[in-house]
């Protein structure tokens, strides 16, 4: 893997990892340096993800699972997280992945799609109310 292509994933991926290793580390120092472990782990195994719109419930797996045995060894985990709140986690993960997906989807079509989108599903307007509000 080329450096520019390493440089385009930690650009596209990153954050999300860093954002993940925070929510559950607590500390910005801890959540960096998993961040670290992540993408080295997600450089490694990217060629093998044949399907890459699983890359992001990959991360967010890997990110946990490290972030966990983090906790584990310092014997923060159940300090730090609430059991009643790993499921809320998974939850969450689930949710904040379907979200970025739909942003980035919808990141790469025309306004016009976007608001037909947002009018039907988030408005709930038909087509007919959908055209008479944007005379599309």
């Amino acid at each position: 893997m080329s450096k520019k292509e390493m440089q385009l994933l930690y650009e596209k991926y990153g954050f999300m990892i860093y954002g993940r290793c925070l929510k559950i580390l607590g500390s910005s120092e801890d959540a960096r340096d998993a961040m670290q472990v992540v993408f080295m782990q997600l450089l490694k195994k990217y060629d093998t993800i044949n399907d890459k719109s699983l890359v992001v419930p990959w991360i967010f797996r890997v990110a946990r699972n490290h972030c966990f045995n983090v906790l584990r060894k310092s014997k923060r985990l159940w300090d730090s997280v609430n059991a009643d709140e790993v499921v809320y986690i998974d939850d969450f993960d689930d949710q904040l992945n379907k979200r970025q997906i739909l942003s980035m989807i919808l990141g790469r079509v025309s306004k016009k799609i976007r608001d037909a989108v947002y009018y039907t599903f988030i408005e709930e307007l038909n087509q007919r109310e959908i055209t008479k509000l944007t005379g599309q």
